[in-house]
């Protein structure tokens, strides 16, 4: 198995296994959680602008699906938007994991939290799920020839990502939603 494969197994499994510690968190106190009238939505949305590409049998050139993903990155950047909020979850070949809550503060992941709020132990793999880094994931697999699909949301930042390694069995989708911000 390639450095490569072996790295993104890794990742997989570092994600499977952060979010599935998400359903069983130890004890934690709470007073570190801020309350929940002090994030809010960036901006209204109008869901009609989330878009989808299915990646199936017919497929766009790469250059411009490699185009599209920087262009879209290019207008969340413009945004500002380095501290907020977002739900990720994680499908793949490995046992259901309910999704957490990823906050991040300057772009950088702080904490991983489950639905009731309980820490849900540290980030996975640094970057690994932030926006930035699933527009990371979109281009890398991308370049590879596996990505199987990219959905965004109406915010511009990536919704889904769907990832099928060649030759493994080790598919993955990620999905981000529920983006909030600081006041």
């Amino acid at each position: 198995m390639s450095a490569r494969r072996s790295s993104e197994s890794a990742l997989c499994a570092a994600a499977c296994s952060a979010l599935l510690v998400a359903c069983h968190p130890g004890p934690s106190a709470r007073a570190d959680v801020p309350a929940e009238s002090q994030w809010t939505t960036p901006a209204p949305c109008d869901s009609s602008a989330a878009t989808s590409q299915g990646l199936g049998a017919i497929k766009a050139p790469r250059d411009s699906l490699l185009r599209d993903v920087q262009v879209r990155r290019a207008a969340w950047r413009a945004r500002g938007i380095s501290d907020y909020r977002v739900r990720i979850a994680m499908r793949c070949c490995c046992p259901f994991a309910p999704p957490a809550i990823l906050e991040v503060r300057g772009g950088i992941p702080v904490a991983l939290r489950d639905s009731m709020g309980w820490s849900a132990g540290r980030p996975p793999e640094p970057y690994a799920f932030t926006i930035e880094g699933l527009f990371d994931l979109i281009e890398r697999a991308e370049r590879n020839d596996e990505l199987v699909g990219v959905s965004y949301s109406c915010l511009g930042y990536p919704a889904s990502v769907g990832v099928d390694p060649k030759g493994l069995d080790n598919w993955y989708w990620v999905t981000a939603d529920h983006l909030t911000t600081p006041r």
